[in-house]
Formats: structure tokens, C-alpha cells, sequence
């Protein structure tokens, strides 16, 4: 039984007794009231009636007629005259009536009042003795109404201190509903903290559990930044900061493997072709230096773009992927700028200082032989070569549907969409187990009618320019419950984008479709990017607390780069991240990596999350990603099952 009951019961009997004793002093008090009073009538009225007799004659007519008119207007049970000898001379009594109330309460409640005597004089002597008593029907029936109305009065009463009570439990009890809700959370993995009461049981138990959330946040919190130096050393590269070779090699295929986000991009590669001689003539420290410069450079530049990434290759070499397509001869020369820009003393020192620079277009079926090989190819043209700026043609590159008219790409999306000429794509995500967790399921359009079926990387950038991303959102969702609702039985993971996830339309359109379909909600999965989540974080909290409670999953996705503000989603009650392709690839044989995906899993794990890996590429990937924590894995090794 609840503490909140047991108040109650306590409350409902202590009123009860409170008011049973009140109506028992009452009608006892009562009752003695009413018999103190009868009796001082009786007397009243023998004493007079008495008095009168002893001055008129003792005419034996007379005296019973005066006791026959006092009988007649009084309400008396009797009227006795004796004489001294106790001989009775005349009476009048009443016939027995049982008063107008229960009979149960005139058992209990009996009424006596003892009768009034009074002596009657004939001159000097004594003529006889009166005794009379009133009857008493009336006594208990004004007793019955009393009992009756303190009764009523006292359910009214009653009913007033239970919502009084009602309200000030309440009141009393919020701050322990709060520490229930907080123990719940804290079980569920989710740490906030709640304000003090002023009540001193619940402070000191509010403060207990305040600090027990905000060390826990702390734990999280230095596990994320140990985390995040493990992160950097096996990834990063000591000197410039930069992505080292493997790690930008791994995120480069993992952009150009996402078929969902990727169509085409550039390559740019770096070569200081003396850098032997500058560190001969420098030591080591200063040419640390100014290569830290030139890697605080590129940083910077990828900051200011975020569809750049950049690594350091070798000592010599330094990359720069943008994984959205540019003009890739702009892209080169703003690299390059960059560089020489920061090192312009070095160049005052040696004259002959070379910065040659090599690029390329990278398409999405390059993958990672031909990606290392074209990296090889571009540091052996930058080495061999004393030309400033190459254009080194990539034979893979394939050219892909392009249409600069925007007016002819906006009739092309929109018929799309009015047409509902749009599928789901199926990727299985399993678990460590085998079994089926949801499928993947990116949207495919048909641009042209009976024409080919594009992913999302060919028409993605169009649908942003043109501000149909969030209409599509809507069509992608709205289609994948018609699915479920049709008898689809398998969940289906969604991604969202950031501009719809932010849309209160596309919100009011999905728990509207929700709340018709109650029963598919835990079938449906959406996913934001990490990007999208902690750049939008107080849209993200808004998206979570409105659609959690219908049951969705809500999850997200390519997460790795921001790993310290991990934390910060522990009270949204989500159900899964995805970790990024880049830190899969290879993690068989990368132990940095697989140091650092078990600390994430461990973390992820503590607040309640279920980990996926992303891209997974090998058989040997899926056998190590269990045992560093991973609970689920999606990608190309990945084989389609039935669940």
C-alpha cells in the first residue's frame, strides 16, 4: 500500500474519531441538559400547582377539575394528589407513547428526570401531597434532531478538512512525488537533480539523493574526457592535431560509403618535398612547430567548413577531403594559401621552400584500395613534381545524373512527392545474437516516371537548396506507417534531418499519424545525426519529450566527434546511438580504437543506451565488436535476415 493511502487511512480515522467523540460529549451533554431541565419544570410546576390548591377550597370537584385543566394544557406523563398518608386521592397520567425516534436511540439515550413533590396546605395542616412529571417524547425527539444535525454538520465539516487535507498533502508530499520520480529516473540511467524541500526529512533526503546524481554526472563526466583523450591519441595526430593517416583513410571511406549523404566530393593532398632539410636546419622542436602551424591552419579552415575534414598523411603530407562536391581548383588554392600563410617566415629562411599541392575528385565508388591507392598516387605526383598546384584525373570518378536548373530539379522532387513515386530501401541492424533489431530504411525517389530509383546522396542537396527536405521528411515518415499500418511487422529506422526535427509541422503531422496508429509506434526508430543533435540540442529535448511518450524508439547516429557531450543527453530517455563508420573500420586491428569503443559502450551502457555499430565492413569486425560491449551492428557485412 502507498505512503499516500496509508496517510489517508490515517487521516479518515482520526477525523472519524475525532467527530464520533464530539457527537457522543454532544448528545451526552445534551441529554443531561434536557433532564436538568425537566426536572426544574416539574418542580416549578408542582411548587405553583401546589401553591394555588393549598389557597382555593378543598373542594374535592374543584381541585380535580383545576388538575384536569393543568394535565390538559401541559405536556405531563402524570398528575398525582395523595394524602398524607399516602393515600392517593385523584390522578391524571398520560397514555405510554413511544417517542417519534429510533428505538435503538431511545434504548441507548434513556431520558429521566426526576418528578417534582410539593406539599398542599389546608390552613395549618397538611392536605395532601402533589407529585407530577413531564413527559419526555418531546425530550428525545429535540435530542434525535440535535444528534441528526451535529451529524450532518459534521460531514460537512468532514468533507471541508478532506480537500483542505487534500491540498495541503499534496502540497506536503511534492517534493517526495519528485524524489520518487528522480529514484525512477536514476534507475532508468537518467541524473538530474531536483530543489531542496523545506521539510527537514525530505531536505536531507533530496540532498542525499542530489548529490548521489550530481556524482554519478561526474563519473560520466570524467569517463567522457578520458574517453575523448583516447579518442585523440589513437586517432589524432600528436604534432598538428590532425586526423593521422588510418583514421582520415577510415572517415573519408566512411563519407564515401554512405550512399544516403555522399554523390561526390574532392581530395586535396599537400607535400613539403624539403621538409628533410628544414628539420636538419631547424631541430625538431622548431619544425614541430611550424608544422603545428600548419595544422592549427587547416583546422581552422575545416571549423569554418564543416564538410572539410583534414589529416596529416605522413611527416610530409597533409589531406583535405570535403565530402560535398566544390570547385576543386578553388579548394586547392585556398588550401594551399592557408598553409604558406602561416609559415611565411619559413619561407624568408628557405627561399626554395616547396608546398606542392595535388587534388582529385573523389565519387562514391571509390572505396578504400582505391582511395589508398589514389592517396599513394597523389604523394608520389607532389614528390616527383615541382608544379605548384596538379590535377590529378581520377578514372573511377563516375559522372552521375546532374541538373543545374533548379526550376526543372524542383519539378523533378516535387512531382516525385505528389506522385508518392518513393520507396523504403531495407539494411538489416542485428544484434550481437543474430536477431533482428530494425531495418534501415533510406528513402529512394523515382525523378523521372519508369526511371532509375536514386538515393538520398543524388537529390539531397537539391531537396536543402530548394527547402523540400522537411516535405520529404514528411513523406518518408508518413509512408513508412502506412507500411506498419498495412501489417509490416518489422521495425523500420528512420533518419531525420535537422531542419524537420526543428519543424513544428513536421512534428504536429507525425504524433498526429502516431496517435490515429497507436500500436505501431515501437516499430518505428528515428535517428539524428550527432551533428544534428548537439547543434540543435533544445529542438532535439523538444523532439524526445514529445514523441518518447507515444512509444517511439529515438536514437542517434554517426556518433564519435563529439564524445564529451555524451552526457549531456543522460535525462532524454533515449534508446540507442550509432557509432560512426570511421571508428569501425578496421577495429579488429586497430587496439586504440577498440580501448576506445569499449570505454564508449561502457558509458553508453550506464546511461541506459544501446550502442550499433555503423559500417561494419569485415567478418572479423563482427566478431570483436561484441566483446568490446557493441550491442548491434549494420553495414555491408551485414547479410539481410527475416526476423
Amino acid at each position: 500500500m502507498s505512503l499516500i493511502k496509508k496517510l489517508w487511512i490515517a487521516i479518515i480515522i482520526a477525523i472519524a474519531l475525532a467527530f464520533s467523540a464530539s457527537i457522543v460529549v454532544n448528545t451526552i451533554s445534551s441529554k443531561e441538559y434536557l433532564e436538568k431541565q425537566l426536572q426544574m419544570k416539574n418542580i416549578d410546576n408542582a411548587v405553583s400547582l401546589a401553591l394555588s390548591i393549598s389557597q382555593m377550597e378543598k373542594d374535592p370537584v374543584i381541585i380535580d377539575l383545576m388538575l384536569s385543566a393543568q394535565f390538559d394544557n401541559g405536556h405531563y406523563q402524570y398528575i398525582r394528589l395523595t394524602d398524607p398518608n399516602g393515600k392517593l386521592m385523584t390522578e391524571r397520567e398520560s397514555s405510554s407513547q413511544s417517542p417519534d425516534v429510533p428505538l435503538w436511540f431511545s434504548k441507548l439515550i434513556h431520558i429521566s428526570a426526576p418528578p417534582g413533590i410539593a406539599q398542599i396546605q389546608n390552613g395549618w395542616s397538611q392536605y395532601g401531597t402533589l407529585s407530577l412529571a413531564s413527559t419526555t417524547e418531546f425530550a428525545y425527539q429535540d435530542l434525535w434532531n440535535g444528534t441528526l444535525m451535529a451529524l450532518f454538520w459534521s460531514a460537512i465539516i468532514a468533507a471541508i478538512t478532506g480537500l483542505i487535507s487534500t491540498i495541503i498533502l499534496k502540497r506536503i508530499l511534492r517534493p517526495l512525488k519528485e524524489m520518487v520520480n528522480m529514484a525512477e529516473a536514476i534507475g532508468d540511467q537518467n541524473f538530474f537533480t531536483i530543489q531542496e524541500p523545506k521539510t527537514i526529512e525530505f531536505k536531507t533526503l533530496a540532498r542525499a539523493m542530489n548529490r548521489l546524481s550530481n556524482r554519478i554526472k561526474e563519473m560520466l563526466r570524467d569517463q567522457t574526457q578520458l574517453l575523448e583523450g583516447l579518442r585523440l591519441e589513437a586517432n589524432y595526430d600528436p604534432v598538428t592535431g590532425l586526423m593521422n593517416r588510418k583514421y582520415f583513410i577510415s572517415r573519408v571511406t566512411a563519407h564515401v560509403s554512405d550512399e544516403e549523404s555522399f554523390n561526390d566530393g574532392v581530395l586535396v593532398v599537400s607535400h613539403i618535398s624539403n621538409l628533410a632539410e628544414i628539420n636538419e636546419t631547424l631541430g625538431g622542436v622548431e619544425t614541430d612547430a611550424q608544422l603545428k602551424k600548419m595544422g592549427n591552419a587547416l583546422g581552422a579552415l575545416c571549423h569554418q567548413y564543416p564538410s572539410l575534414i583534414a589529416g596529416r598523411l605522413t611527416g610530409a603530407d597533409f589531406a583535405v577531403f570535403s565530402k560535398l562536391p566544390t570547385d576543386h581548383h578553388v579548394l586547392a588554392t585556398q588550401i594551399k594559401n592557408v598553409q604558406l600563410k602561416v609559415v611565411s617566415n619559413l619561407q624568408d629562411t628557405f627561399p626554395n621552400f616547396n608546398l606542392s599541392t595535388t587534388f582529385s575528385k573523389i565519387s562514391k565508388s571509390d572505396q578504400l584500395e582505391g582511395l589508398k591507392k589514389l592517396i599513394s598516387t597523389a604523394n608520389e605526383k607532389a614528390g616527383a613534381d615541382e608544379i605548384d598546384i596538379i590535377d590529378l584525373i581520377n578514372h573511377n570518378f563516375i559522372t552521375t545524373y546532374e541538373n543545374n536548373d533548379e526550376v526543372e530539379w524542383r519539378n523533378m522532387l516535387t512531382t516525385a512527392l505528389n506522385t508518392k513515386r518513393l520507396k523504403l530501401a531495407a539494411f538489416p541492424v542485428i544484434s550481437s545474437s543474430g536477431k533482428l533489431i530494425h531495418n534501415e530504411s533510406p528513402v529512394r525517389l523515382q525523378l523521372e516516371k519508369d526511371g532509375a530509383w536514386v538515393s538520398a546522396a543524388e537529390f539531397i542537396s537539391w531537396a536543402i537548396k530548394l527547402d523540400l527536405i522537411t516535405q520529404i521528411d514528411d513523406r518518408v515518415v508518413e509512408f513508412a506507417i502506412e507500411t506498419l499500418a498495412e501489417g509490416g511487422n518489422l521495425a523500420i529506422g528512420l533518419n531525420v534531418s535537422t531542419g524537420a526535427m526543428c519543424n513544428p509541422s513536421y512534428l504536429d503531422k507525425l504524433i498526429a499519424q502516431l496517435k490515429q496508429h497507436p500500436d505501431i509506434a515501437q516499430h518505428l526508430w528515428l535517428e539524428v545525426t550527432e551533428d544534428g543533435v548537439f547543434n540543435q540540442l533544445d529542438e532535439f529535448r523538444h523532439f524526445c519529450k514529445t514523441l518518447k511518450p507515444l512509444g517511439c524508439k529515438i536514437g542517434v547516429k554517426h556518433v564519435g566527434a563529439q564524445i564529451l557531450r555524451l552526457g549531456e543527453l543522460h535525462d532524454l530517455s533515449l534508446d540507442y546511438i550509432k557509432i560512426d563508420a570511421s571508428l569501425i573500420r578496421g577495429i579488429d586491428s586497430n587496439t586504440g580504437n577498440q580501448a576506445f569503443l569499449k570505454g564508449l559502450c561502457l558509458i553508453a551502457h550506464s546511461i541506459g543506451l544501446m550502442t550499433i555499430a555503423e559500417g561494419v565492413y569485415s567478418d572479423r569486425e563482427i566478431i570483436i565488436l561484441p566483446t568490446l560491449g557493441i550491442d548491434g551492428m549494420t553495414g555491408s557485412a551485414i547479410k539481410p535476415i527475416s526476423d
